[in-house]
């Protein structure tokens, strides 16, 4: 039983601070990883093309007696060496990129206490003596396989050039899987962001300012009646000021998640079971406030002086409350029994407005009730008031305000709704932001990639194609012969990035808004985009092959 408690605990604790963004976090470390492979190929395609041209060393070596062990080692060392200097260079540039990854501070969790230390130190030394002895075996390998007669007969043949050529193309079909598998990811959180930036809000968030202010027990002992009448004075002074159009109070701002939440039943049905009893959320708003926020009024009527503290208690519900509760039927007149000790009547729907955003721009809209702020008052409300010009201007004499009905208050976390969706959009935004620089930074690797290849593809068949062009071929057919070669290799790459993407967007679902995670848009876009870079990646060298002049072909050693 102990155990499972400190197993609770340290859960509850781990919510706390990691909350909803450890998939995103999950997500862009694999994305880290993602272009950590792509350029380990790219190394291990340069070590294979270096081990390549010091193919007749290592055979005089081993006519002489060396033993293969030794050029094994010789070569791991290499590599170990080049891993330790990326290292070196990747640790200067991360104490610069600290300051940066602390700017994405909504992106990533606790990113103030972001910082280079002896653990992520010797994280990167240990990755760094993997990378560089996984990726550097090939080469070693394929140099301990060498037959040191065959290449010392042949100068230009070695007995490893047919596995070399396969290890070769085979990096390139990884890079260009990984390429797309990361690209399809970013273009489908790209789409959902632009979708989550069109979403209806449900009001329109230019020219408000919003403010909240606290309205304690000790400060009104009256509760309800004293609350209610402090509200309704700051609303008024706050909406005769000059470049106020409208004022107004909310307990539950938009787009912030605020609000309560409370069950009830309907009057004129079968009580259910306290545990099966429907839920809404509720916010106790001012009359006008639904016309300061332009939220249009869909059935029925606004709040106004006819809901008194003392009059019958009313209710105006929005659309997705009536989808829920009472599709098919008209809920003007429909009564409710809220379970709230403090609404104790029953409360009559006397209108229907639009669906506001309440919480998460990407959660869908729940059901919610509205209450009268003349009929009910909490401890907490904000005020919101749409300006004629920029809001911002106005917060100082919001202030001031709210000191001239009562000097005791003050009010806090002064913004406007721009700056509040703003913060909404932002997690998203830099999320999108660092998955898409990963992506691009993937597809120029891959086009170096592919270009490193066919560039020593061509160089190692200068005479082959001196010989094709000597015996008739014509410079088109050595160029079709380059392409059709490099992007044979892409086909095959993409092929295997579209499976690979499909797994992936099983990882990005909760992170979607509004697109099919398997959009056919994205992918059919994005391959065509690697196709188009490989076209040009490869034609630089194809266009060298179709060039060759075949006299100086033919001696070419």
């Amino acid at each position: 039983m102990l155990l499972r408690l400190v197993q609770l605990a340290r859960r509850v604790h781990h919510e706390q601070f990691v909350g909803d963004a450890r998939e995103p976090l999950l997500i862009l470390f694999g994305a880290v990883g993602l272009v950590l492979l792509i350029a380990c190929t790219n190394i291990a395609n340069l070590l294979l093309a270096r081990a390549a041209s010091r193919e007749r060393e290592f055979a005089v070596r081993v006519a002489l007696g060396a033993k293969r062990v030794r050029i094994v080692r010789q070569l791991l060392l290499e590599s170990l060496l080049l891993a330790a200097g990326g290292a070196l260079l990747g640790w200067l540039l991360a104490y610069w990129a600290v300051a940066a990854v602390v700017e994405f501070g909504e992106a990533l969790p606790r990113s103030e206490e972001v910082r280079l230390d002896g653990t992520v130190l010797a994280f990167t030394a240990a990755l760094s003596l993997i990378t560089g002895l996984v990726f550097g075996s090939a080469p070693a390998w394929l140099a301990a396989r060498t037959n040191s007669n065959d290449v010392l007969k042949d100068a230009t043949r070695g007995s490893t050039q047919g596995r070399r050529q396969r290890l070769r193309a085979g990096f390139v079909v990884a890079q260009v899987a990984l390429a797309v598998t990361l690209l399809i990811g970013a273009a489908l959180l790209l789409r959902s962001f632009v979708r989550l930036q069109a979403v209806d809000l449900g009001l329109q968030p230019d020219h408000l300012l919003t403010a909240a202010l606290t309205m304690p027990d000790k400060r009104f002992p009256g509760r309800d009646a004293q609350r209610m009448m402090f509200l309704a004075r700051v609303v008024e002074r706050v909406g005769v000021l000059p470049g106020v159009e409208s004022a107004s109070s909310v307990m539950g701002l938009p787009l912030t998640g605020m609000g309560a939440r409370s069950s009830f039943y309907f009057e004129g049905r079968p009580a259910p079971k306290p545990d099966e009893m429907p839920a809404a959320g509720y916010s106790q708003i001012s009359a006008n406030f639904f016309s300061t926020t332009r939220t249009p009024l869909v059935r029925g009527r606004h709040f106004d002086g006819r809901d008194a503290v003392d009059a019958p208690f009313v209710a105006i519900v929005n659309e997705a409350f009536v989808r829920a509760h009472l599709s098919g039927e008209e809920p003007l007149g429909k009564r409710l029994r809220v379970m709230d000790s403090r609404r104790d009547r029953p409360t009559e729907i006397v209108g229907v407005v639009r669906d506001i955003k309440q919480n998460d721009l990407a959660a869908p809209i729940a059901p919610l009730m509205y209450f009268p702020a003349t009929q009910r008052c909490w401890a907490d409300a904000q005020l919101v008031v749409r300006t004629h010009g920029d809001p911002a201007a106005l917060k100082a004499v919001l202030q001031r305000a709210v000191v001239e009905v009562d000097p005791s208050q003050t009010i806090f976390l002064v913004r406007t709704l721009d700056e509040i969706l703003g913060n909404a959009l932002t997690q998203r935004r830099q999320q999108m932001t660092l998955l898409t620089m990963f992506a691009g930074l993937a597809l120029l690797l891959t086009a170096i990639g592919i270009y490193g290849v066919m560039s020593y593809n061509v160089a190692q068949r200068t005479q082959e194609i001196g010989v094709r062009l000597a015996l008739g071929a014509q410079p088109r057919h050595m160029l079709a012969l380059v392409l059709r070669q490099g992007l044979g290799l892409t086909v095959l790459g993409v092929v295997l990035g579209l499976a690979g993407a499909l797994m992936l967007t099983r990882l990005l679902r909760s992170l979607l808004f509004e697109v099919n995670p398997i959009d056919p848009l994205t992918f059919a876009l994005v391959p065509l985009l690697l196709l188009g870079v490989a076209l040009l990646a490869c034609y630089l060298p194809a266009r060298r092959a179709a060039r060759v002049d075949p006299m100086v072909a033919l001696r070419y050693e």
